[in-house]
């Protein structure tokens, strides 16, 4: 061996690469840390979409329940018919009010519904209005002598319920109540 050339153990060889794997393992750490916060952000921001979803769904249930409610209360109550306020009036004790007033909110009854296991804040409310009537349903008002005139109510029941401050879900739905048949 010649003295120009050394081997790549000498000291002047190692000196001239000390530098580039330091550099090397800095820029893949950096990289590495990037890609583990941009892998956080995703999931932190998946686990809040879930949390929201879940939410939604809790307050959905619970206005679904409210508008079950009221509108048993509708189909079942027999002195629905003839309960009916005019437009203008206040709403009744059964609190039904006219197309257009102020709404009345009723709050479902705990009974109906367990509401703090369900993880809502506030207990779903319901308000029922008067619309006006429709035809009956087919045979229901007829009589073996003649057909009476006969018109059936209906009502617009909207529900509301909150799941946690997140989520605030109102639905609404027409309702016609039923008239009892007339021994047919």
């Amino acid at each position: 061996m010649s003295r120009d050339v050394l081997p790549p153990s000498s000291s002047a060889f190692v000196r001239r690469q000390s530098g580039i794997s330091l550099v090397v393992v800095m820029v893949l750490l950096v990289i590495t840390a990037l890609l583990g916060i941009a892998i956080l952000r995703s999931s932190m921001m998946q686990e809040r979409m879930s949390a929201n979803v879940r939410d939604r769904s809790v307050a959905f249930q619970g206005a679904e329940a409210a508008l079950r409610y009221a509108h048993e209360d509708v189909l079942g109550a027999g002195t629905w018919d003839i309960d009916t306020p005019a437009p203008g009036d206040a709403c009744t004790e059964l609190g039904v009010c006219p197309a257009g007033a102020a709404p009345s909110w009723v709050k479902v009854p705990d009974s109906a519904y367990d509401f703090a296991e369900a993880g809502l804040v506030v207990e779903p409310e319901y308000w029922i209005e008067y619309i006006g009537t429709g035809p009956a349903r087919i045979g229901s008002c007829e009589t073996t002598s003649a057909s009476l005139d006969c018109q059936s109510p209906i009502y617009r029941i909207t529900a509301r319920s909150r799941s946690d401050g997140r989520a605030d879900v109102v639905i609404q739905a027409s309702v016609m109540s039923r008239i009892p048949d007339m021994g047919i």
